[in-house]
């Protein structure tokens, strides 16, 4: 900064920099740990500014989670070199881990109910000293989370009192390390229930809180009856009572603590008639419909739950209020059998007088028409009065203002009734506040991403009046691009008001280039090889492009792709590829050679629905792979001519799992069908319909079913009616319950 004195004053003049960026992290000697976590550590990322102070405290860093990770003393460099083609940098980190300590000697003591050998099979301190190299380096992490498994493992087998210390001697020398686990089992508990005819004893076993948090100072106790109370009052039995009766034992050596959790159930309360009194307005069907207490049915039991009934009252309290009943009440009174078994309802409504909007104005309004701003709110003329909904308006009339550039808007809503309570006046008076425009977008850590591909997203050009839901809009679908780590925004000048807002978008690009490979084998193909090279960002411009090729027993082939994700800046994908294969099934007498193209496209019709739209051309050469020529051979000899076909296939897809890999729950269907059509032969002329059905259910936390059903049939429309072998659909492999050899 420099300053000059001037007749009017003093002249300040400042000399900007900008910042460099870093533009790339590279680590050299992370193994046996992953890139994000060593990245994870650090404070510093792609996209960020560049200050050469920062660098040391990074090295110290990745070398505290080498520490963590077991090794004695890691060296990390950090290094920073200039790329002289934009100026930004590219950060070096150079990982020399060294020795590491390693589990020489687990002892453990004080263990009577399970041997050593069960105990050290689920510490992870002791089966990774197993790997090789630096892989079963000992790590003070894992024995913290050891002892708490260990602990947790004998709360659960009935040790409800067990508390485990550890100590751990490194010896700087030999790099061993010996790890001592005293464990201090306390009294095994036994646990018996007595009077239980509503619930067995392994359902009131889930209550057993001790046994999951421990029973220190009996509070696992205190907990686990207090927990068995409340079911037996969910279920109905309002009066039970639990008394706990123990007694202590010797048991080969062991201190035993039998506890009987006698329970004396009580009578179970069932509803016997609900009656509604004082109802004018709704009828006692409607009413009835908004409880959740009801008589007993088929498959209600009708059982009564004083908590469930305070849910009900204030159910039907709101339907009041939602019909401008504003000061209804509802109460209720309670009849009893003399055996306490039965209870009669009774709910006594006051329903007040209902109030309706008699008129509604907005002031102050320029830059939406009345009739915009009046379809945007609830309360309309007629309309029951529900005082909640003034609010509700309140910030619909401000959204919808808001998109207009004018995101300072406030609206408040008045509301009157004059001499007659029935009839409601509502008046929402509109400070529009300064209109804003949209300002310059400036993007940092796109280095490989072309900004139009960003601003196409974004969707806010300059000079445009400013807009935060579309901002919101903008920053999903920038992140949904999937080619960033992190993606933040920040608006400047919208805190101060001012007339024109600028966006700074700051994000961390992943790395575009991957490599994939697989081997293994399949009953149907043999032993296969695979493997996948691609760039997620071709070129900057958000586009997929991959190259893939598989070799296996029954032949190999090969695919190159091309995807684009947002078609003409919609939402509709489009896919390009060119294929090869060439395939000898194990238990056919022809193979088949194929080639072609195909060019599909897809987009998301309902959150969890999906359609598709695909041509391919293919050529197809079907070849004899037995040199003795049978009768059926004869007749099937255009079969093995080239020929080349034209396949239109439309899809549905309907999926709701929970996840693509660890799948719990949900259904995943889809259906389609392929119109063939040969081009110089009417073989390949039919339609072939594909339909794949899967189920997903957990019933408990580590067991989860899957069904699969698959369909298939083709309908020829050629004059033969028949069908190509190498079309037809062939059961076969692992994916099947029948085997291969009975291809169809």
């Amino acid at each position: 900064m420099d300053s000059k004195e001037e007749d009017k004053g003093i002249s300040l003049q400042f000399q900007l920099t900008p910042f460099r960026l870093i533009k790339e992290i590279k680590i050299h000697g992370k193994y046996p740990l992953f890139e994000r976590e060593i990245l994870n550590a650090m404070t510093i990322y792609i996209g960020d500014v560049f200050i050469e102070g920062e660098l040391p405290k990074q090295a110290a860093l990745v070398a505290e989670v080498f520490q963590q990770q077991g090794f004695i003393a890691p060296e990390v460099e950090v290094t920073a070199r200039e790329d002289p083609e934009d100026g930004h940098f590219m950060i070096r980190v150079n990982i020399e881990k060294g020795a590491y300590y390693e589990l020489r000697r687990l002892e453990i003591s004080g263990n009577r109910a399970f041997s050593d050998t069960r105990l050290k099979l689920k510490m992870k301190t002791w089966r990774v000293s197993f790997l090789p190299g630096s892989m079963g380096a000992f790590s003070d992490g894992h024995v913290k989370k050891d002892i708490t498994h260990l602990t947790e493992y004998y709360w659960q087998k009935g040790y409800p009192e067990a508390a485990i210390d550890v100590k751990v001697e490194k010896e700087s020398g030999t790099n061993g390390v010996s790890v001592f686990v005293k464990i201090d089992e306390g009294r095994r508990y036994e646990v018996e229930f007595v009077g239980n005819d509503a619930f067995w004893d392994r359902t009131l076993k889930q209550d057993m809180v001790l046994l999951r948090e421990g029973n220190k100072r009996d509070i696992g106790l205190k907990k686990s009856a207090r927990k068995l109370r409340e079911r037996y009052r969910m279920a109905g039995y309002l009066e039970t009572l639990v008394k706990i009766e123990e007694e202590t034992k010797t048991d080969k050596d062991q201190k035993v603590r039998r506890l009987r959790f006698v329970i004396d159930e009580g009578p179970r309360a069932v509803v016997h008639a609900i009656q509604v009194a004082g109802n004018h307005a709704f009828d006692d069907d409607k009413l009835k419909k908004q409880m959740l207490t009801r008589l007993p049915g088929f498959l209600d039991k009708g059982v009564f739950v004083p908590e469930r009934l305070d849910e009900d009252v204030y159910a039907i309290t709101s339907l009041y209020r939602q019909h401008g009943y504003s000061e209804a009440r509802v109460s209720e009174d309670l009849t009893w059998s003399k055996d306490k078994r039965y209870v009669s309802i009774k709910l006594d409504i006051e329903e007040g007088i209902q109030a309706k909007v008699s008129s509604v104005k907005i002031t102050g309004i320029t830059v939406v028409s009345e009739e915009e701003a009046y379809r945007v709110i609830m309360l309309k003329v007629g309309e029951p009065f529900r005082k909640y909904m003034v609010r509700s308006d309140e910030n619909a009339l401000s959204a919808l203002i808001s998109e207009k550039g004018y995101p300072h808007v406030k609206v408040k809503g008045e509301v009157s009734s004059g001499e007659d309570p029935s009839k409601v006046q509502v008046v929402y008076s509109v400070n529009e506040g300064q209109q804003v425009k949209m300002g310059e977008v400036y993007y940092t850590g796109n280095f490989r991403t072309r900004e139009k591909i960003l601003q196409k997203e974004l969707n806010m050009p300059p000079g445009e009046p400013f807009s935060l839901v579309q901002l919101l809009k903008g920053q999903r679908n920038i992140r949904n691009m999937g080619l960033f780590d992190t993606v933040q925004f920040k608006t400047i000048g919208l805190k101060e008001q001012k007339e024109e807002i600028n966006v700074f978008v700051e994000m961390e690009e992943k790395k575009p280039y991957f490599v994939e490979s697989g081997v293994g084998y399949e009953t149907d193909t043999g032993l296969f090889i695979s493997a996948k090279v691609g760039d997620h960002n071709l070129f900057g411009t958000n586009k997929d492009a991959w190259l893939a090729g598989k070799w296996s027993e029954i032949g190999y082939s090969g695919e190159l792709g091309l995807l684009e994700p947002r078609l003409f800046g919609t939402q509709t994908s489009a896919t390009l590829g060119l294929f090869a294969e060439r395939r000898e099934e194990f238990n056919q007498t022809f193979g088949t050679r194929v080639y072609g193209a195909s060019l599909g496209f897809g987009r998301r019709a309902f959150r969890h629905v999906a359609v598709g739209l695909a041509f391919r051309f293919e050529g197809r050469d079907q070849f004899r792979t037995d040199s003795r020529e049978t009768a059926f051979d004869v007749d099937d000899g255009d079969e093995f001519e080239p020929r080349s076909i034209l396949v239109t296939t439309p899809s549905i897809r309907y999926d709701t799992r929970d996840s693509f890999i660890h799948t719990k729950k949900g259904i995943f269907t889809s259906l389609s069908v392929d119109i063939s059509k040969g081009v110089s032969n009417a073989l390949d002329d039919f339609f072939k319909y594909r339909f794949d059905f899967r189920y997903y259910i957990t019933p408990l936390r580590r067991l989860t079913f899957a069904w699969l059903g698959r369909a298939g049939y083709i309908d020829p429309f050629n004059e033969e009616e028949a069908v190509p072998d190498d079309q037809l659909f062939f059961l076969g492999g692992i994916s099947d319950v029948r085997g291969f050899d009975e291809n169809l």
